[in-house]
């Protein structure tokens, strides 16, 4: 028994969360690493996007004889020109638009709240809601207090606007620094050089192409996810135009950033452009309903299939438990690194197997 591979396998995972308890118990070694790691954390994640995002641009001038280094400066020329161009295409819009929204505030709420007091008078409405227990009246007066709090503690805590303006320069800083290290290393240097001196040589081969495979699969994802979201927000909003919604870009962008969350963004980004259309007329609600569906059925029919679909390959079953379990685990962020992290651990657990695989056939032989 003592020499059996079950029990030496046993003894291994009850060791590694031995080790694992062992560290949650002595904070003060670990615990400048997770300050470092939260630090530096977002750093690495906008990073690694504009990695992805731009390696297929970087790489072509570089197969075209550009050297690698100009070839970067040409990603973030044409990134900064982008960025600059769609400030000033759509900067005065969203000016407008958020002018308009903040002067309208109190209209707003007023017809919300006599939206509330006509469907208080209809008899579905209170079968299904409890109106005693929904008081509009203190839900807003709520509301305003702890805008009015959050306000006054932020207006009144200086050292936490210093820590947040010094982590925001800090991050501005970084970001560029990082990205050219990725582009100018393909995205592999550090991590594989790290890795190759603590693993043995004889698994450097393998290492590079775990590697090599998960910079190409999570660039699919990166990049497919980013055209996929574009297509919503350019959809959404001929949508919204086409029918006459206010602060059509506002909330056409609303849902463009919500569509990087799997599944649930789509219903996220909905609710405010719902909100607004009801707000105006049932008909405009019936209205802005139809053209999400639509945007919706457009992306799920033909953009998502073409752009992601072919690319990962992953069961749409598969991709709903996963960002269940990661939205349980770790909220929001957790759906949103979901899928690029099952990514990761599909492609080291198929290495792993196919290499333990490859040495029980060379011990069968011998």
């Amino acid at each position: 028994m003592w020499e059996s591979k079950l029990f030496k396998t046993g003894i291994g995972i009850l060791l590694f969360f031995l080790i694992i308890w062992v560290g949650s118990q002595i904070t003060f070694i670990f615990y400048p690493l997770i300050v470092a790691i939260e630090a530096l954390f977002f750093s690495f994640f906008i990073a690694g996007a504009l990695f992805y995002l731009g390696v297929p641009l970087v790489d072509w001038l570089n197969n075209h004889r550009v050297p690698r280094p100009a070839a970067i400066a040409i990603f973030f020329l044409v990134f900064i020109g982008l960025i600059t161009l769609l400030f000033f295409a759509i900067g005065p819009i969203l000016q407008q638009e958020f002018t308009k929204l903040a002067e309208s505030i109190p209209e707003k709420i007023s017809e919300g709240r006599a939206l509330l007091e006509t469907l208080e008078e209809s008899a579905i409405f209170t079968q299904l809601i409890d109106m005693d227990a929904l008081d509009f009246d203190n839900l807003t007066n709520q509301a305003a207090n702890a805008v009015s709090r959050a306000i006054t503690q932020i207006a009144t805590s200086v050292t936490t606007i210093i820590d947040f303006t010094a982590n925001l320069f800090v991050t501005i800083i970084i970001i560029p620094f990082l990205v050219y290290y990725m582009l100018k290393e393909k995205g592999k240097g550090l991590i594989e050089d790290a890795i190759t001196r603590v693993a043995p040589q004889e698994y450097s081969d393998d290492i590079e192409s775990a590697l090599t495979e998960m910079n190409r699969l999570l660039g699919s994802y990166v990049q497919g996810l980013a055209v996929v979201c574009l297509c919503v927000g350019i959809l959404a909003y001929i949508g919204f135009l086409i029918i006459g919604l206010e602060y059509a870009l506002i909330l056409s962008i609303f849902i463009m950033i919500t569509n990087v969350v799997p599944f649930l963004g789509p219903f996220i980004g909905a609710i405010p452009a719902v909100i607004i259309g009801l707000l105006e007329s049932p008909l405009m609600m019936l209205l802005v309903i139809i053209v999400i569906v639509i945007v919706q059925q457009m992306e799920s029919l033909l953009v998502s299939p073409q752009v992601m679909g072919r690319r990962l390959a992953l069961n749409p079953l598969a991709i709903i438990l996963i960002v269940l379990v990661a939205g349980r685990l770790g909220g929001l962020l957790g759906i949103i690194l979901a899928i690029p992290t099952f990514t990761v651990l599909k492609i080291i657990i198929a290495h792993i197997y196919e290499r333990v695989k490859v040495k029980r056939e060379q011990q069968s032989e011998v």
